[in-house]
């Protein structure tokens, strides 16, 4: 039995491997087409480690998705072949249960499952919290090289209160023009036609500063239109400076997210009295949805084995597509059930469980009428 245990784990990991690799490799494409072509538009001068690194950060993500549906598409592959070829047949006839037939696949799913579990708790929570780091943050390219701040003909609004549009051109911004907004109304316009970008980092007070030369300035009066009360000033050269207390607080927003929180942040403010009661719901219902879905290995196989004998097809495109159908299914689910999580009255936190113990319900009848036949 030792060695049919390890035949079945063996072809069962193998397919796994494969189809994992297969899915990062297309999940990281998307993203890098998604995210880091759109950042290179805006600013073609990033690095190549600035590329790797984030490359690097979307494989955990990538692979909580990735190894429940690579799971799947194993079952289905390797049970369907099995079942082509008659050796459950010769199985059955040896006097094995179905239970003892599919114990190595129950062994690979709990791997599987807490493999996922460290993922989806410990590893992605960090990756997004470095990678929105990565895009939002603008304190290190503040330290590196401020120019690269600057998208290359495009509007900067990472900045609070201000919209910045400037051309990059050996090293200095031309046609410089910003906006001073407060609750979304202009309060200052200021427009150059060259600055130089200089950072004093050992300063009290740090600050971002432009150098602008040829400068029209129109400041609006306290309390007016500043439309009706803006008058134009020319100056042949002025300074504007930001804060680099500013950059830190842009780069630090998304840390916040419930989904960028470790699992002991978590869990400590989801239980604490003096959070406000909508918050503390909003962490209790991030905890759940981060075990439900790293359960989703168990759930998947057990519909899988069945569906896999049943259907008996060799073909590895017939195994890919029906796997690819249950996982459409229980994903598209679970996104449903992920968008009533601002409803309170639902209980959000207990419903986000309601496609694993369908599919579960399901797995399980189909389970046992296969064992019975």
């Amino acid at each position: 039995m030792k060695i049919l245990d390890r035949y079945i784990a063996k072809q069962i990991l193998l397919a796994s491997a494969y189809a994992i690799g297969v899915l990062i490799i297309i999940l990281i494409l998307g993203n890098v087409f998604q995210s880091i072509l759109k950042e290179l538009a805006k600013r073609p001068d990033l690095s190549l480690f600035f590329i790797l690194k984030f490359i690097v950060l979307v494989i955990p993500i990538s692979l909580s998705i990735a190894i429940p549906f690579s799971f799947l598409s194993a079952i289905m592959l390797t049970f369907g072949r099995l079942s082509a070829d008659s050796e459950f047949v010769s199985m059955r006839m040896a006097g094995l249960s179905m239970s003892r037939i599919c114990a190595p696949v129950g062994v690979v799913a709990i791997f599987f499952t807490a493999l996922c579990m460290w993922i989806n708790v410990s590893i992605t929570p960090a990756a997004k919290t470095e990678m929105e780091g990565m895009k939002a943050s603008l304190f290190n390219l503040v330290q590196r090289e401020p120019l690269l701040l600057f998208p290359q003909e495009g509007v900067m609004s990472e900045l609070p209160g201000h919209l910045i549009y400037a051309k990059k051109e050996d090293g200095l911004l031309r046609g410089l023009q910003i906006i001073r907004m407060e609750n979304n109304v202009p309060q200052a316009i200021a427009v150059a036609r060259e600055a130089r970008v200089l950072v004093d980092l050992e300063a009290a007070d740090p600050e971002l500063v432009l150098e602008m030369t040829d400068v029209n300035l129109m400041v609006g009066a306290e309390g007016g239109n500043f439309m009706e009360s803006s008058q134009p000033i020319f100056m042949e050269s002025a300074a504007a400076g930001f804060s680099i207390e500013m950059f830190k607080e842009s780069g630090t927003k998304s840390k916040e997210r419930p989904k960028n929180l470790p699992m002991s942040t978590l869990l400590k403010r989801s239980k604490d009295p003096n959070e406000d009661p909508k918050l503390r719901k909003v962490y209790r219902n991030e905890l759940s949805q981060r075990f439900a879905f790293s359960t989703s290995c168990i759930t998947l196989a057990l519909i899988g084995i069945p569906l896999a004998i049943t259907s008996q097809r060799r073909e590895s495109g017939a195994g890919f597509v029906m796997s690819l159908g249950i996982g459409v299914g229980y994903y598209a689910l679970q996104s449903v059930v992920q968008g009533l999580g601002d409803r309170e009255e639902l209980y959000p936190h207990i419903i986000v469980w309601l496609p694993n113990v369908l599919f579960l319900l399901l797995g399980v009848s189909m389970f046992r009428r296969l064992s019975r036949r």
